[in-house]
């Protein structure tokens, strides 16, 4: 599933992590990058790396922080919401296509179980 996600994603110029990367600025607008690379467990040289490109590209920006001029926030671009507008269908489109063998109780099954194995690893990391 994640293949077949990354090669649609390819189009809009992002790769998976950078996806993610403007789910959360959407969901958390104004956070640091700080902030952004440690919810989304992303080295600070690699997280500069993401912004650079993603402000390159005109998906994301990097503004004056209000609270603290000497820093600044990340911002999600409009371009940047219309391809994560995209981006997202084409993840509802590659679930949709690679569960289609299973019912839609086996789907939901699926999908809770693998949340909770998220969950499990997730609080063995903190």
């Amino acid at each position: 599933m994640e293949s077949r996600f990354i090669e649609k994603l390819s189009p809009l110029k992002l790769t998976a992590r950078q996806f993610g990367v403007l789910q959360y600025l959407e969901e958390h607008p104004h956070s640091s990058q700080k902030q952004v690379g440690e919810a989304l467990q992303i080295d600070r040289t690699t997280m500069v790396s993401h912004i650079d490109y993603l402000e390159e590209i005109q998906y994301a920006q990097r503004v004056k922080n209000p609270k603290d001029r000497r820093s600044f926030v990340l911002k999600i671009s409009k371009l940047g919401q219309e391809k994560l507008r995209l981006g997202r269908s084409h993840l509802e489109n590659t679930e949709m296509d690679v569960l289609s063998g299973l019912t839609d109780k086996e789907q939901k099954e699926l999908k809770s179980i693998l949340l909770r194995v998220w969950s499990t690893i997730q609080g063995e990391e903190k």
